[in-house]
C-alpha cells in the first residue's frame, strides 16, 4: 500500500472537491492566462506545468486543481494516486508562499482527501488526516466567509466524516450529515450556477441514497440541462447524466459501482466511453 508523507491515509476528509472550475479571483492576472486556458480546454497536465512555472500561490494552487482533476478523470491505477501527490505537493508550496490564501488552504485539505480515498478509516483517524483537513477548510472560511468553494469543502468533509468515520466521525470530529447538507445549501447560495458543487452535492448525497434521493436527483437534472462551458463542465455533466440514468432505472448494480468509484469508496471503474480530458 502506498503511503502519502509516510502517513496511511483514506478519504474520510472529502471527495473531490478539487473539480472547482478555476474561478474568476484565482484566474485574474494576465500571467495566469494561459494555465487557464489549458485548463478550460481540458489539457491539465499542460494546465499543472504551466501555472507551477509561474512560481506565484495562485500558480500553484490552479497546478494542484489541475492534478487532481487530471487524477480523477485521465490518469488509471498508480498514476491517479501520482496526480494526488503531485496536487498536494502543490497545495502545501502554495501555502509556504502565501500563508493566507484561501485557495491553498482548500487545495490542502481536498487533495488530502483524494490522496487518502483507498486507505482504511481507522488509519486515517490516527494519521490526523480528518481534522489537518478541517484545519484548512476552517482557515479557508476564516480568511474568505463568502467562499462558494470553501462552504462546499465544509459540506462534503461533514458528510464523508460522518458517512465513513462512523461513531468515530461524529463523536470525535463532531461530523453531521445535516452540517454538511447545511453547508453545501449555503455554498448554492452563494454561487446558484456552480456545476461542480451541484454535482459535488448530488453525488454524496446519492450515496447516502433513502431521503436523500430526490434532492440528488434534481440536481442532477439541472446539471444535464445546462451546456458545458469548459472540457470540465462537459466531464462532469457526463458523469452527472450516467448516474441520473442509473437512478431513473433503478439500476441497483449500476449505482453501486458509478458511486464506488466517484465517492472512492471501491475500485470498480466506470465505463471507459466518454471523454476523459487529456493526460
Amino acid at each position: 500500500m502506498r503511503k502519502l508523507l509516510g502517513c496511511p491515509l483514506r478519504s474520510a476528509v472529502l471527495l473531490l472537491f478539487v473539480f472547482f472550475s478555476v474561478s474568476p479571483v484565482l484566474a485574474s492576472g494576465p500571467d495566469l492566462a494561459a494555465a487557464r486556458a489549458a485548463f478550460d480546454a481540458g489539457n491539465f497536465a499542460r494546465a499543472a506545468e504551466l501555472a507551477r512555472d509561474l512560481k506565484t500561490a495562485k500558480g500553484d494552487a490552479l497546478a494542484s486543481r489541475a492534478e487532481s482533476v487530471r487524477g480523477e478523470f485521465a490518469a488509471e491505477g498508480d498514476d491517479r494516486l501520482k496526480r494526488y501527490e503531485a496536487a498536494l505537493a502543490d497545495g502545501r508550496r502554495a501555502l509556504a508562499r502565501n500563508p493566507r490564501s484561501a485557495e491553498a488552504h482548500l487545495a490542502i485539505a481536498i487533495s488530502l482527501g483524494l490522496a487518502a480515498r483507498n486507505e482504511g478509516r481507522m488509519a486515517a483517524h490516527f494519521a490526523g488526516i480528518g481534522r489537518e483537513a478541517r484545519l484548512h477548510i476552517d482557515k479557508a472560511l476564516e480568511l474568505a466567509p463568502e467562499n462558494a468553494w470553501a462552504w462546499a469543502a465544509r459540506g462534503g468533509w461533514n458528510i464523508e466524516i460522518a458517512y465513513d468515520g462512523g461513531v468515530i466521525g461524529r463523536m470525535v470530529y463532531g461530523a453531521s450529515i445535516a452540517a454538511g447538507v447545511d453547508a453545501y445549501e449555503r455554498a448554492l447560495v452563494l454561487a446558484p450556477r456552480n456545476m461542480s458543487i451541484a454535482w459535488q452535492y448530488a453525488f454524496q448525497l446519492a450515496g447516502l441514497g433513502g431521503e436523500n434521493l430526490p434532492r440528488a436527483n434534481a440536481l442532477l437534472a439541472d446539471i444535464a440541462g445546462r451546456e458545458p462551458a469548459t472540457a470540465l463542465e462537459e466531464l462532469l455533466r457526463a458523469s452527472a447524466l450516467e448516474l441520473k440514468d442509473a437512478l431513473d432505472r433503478g439500476d441497483k448494480a449500476a449505482l453501486a459501482r458509478i458511486l464506488a468509484f466517484r465517492l472512492g469508496r471501491g475500485d470498480a471503474p466506470p465505463p471507459a466511453s466518454g471523454f476523459r480530458g487529456k493526460r
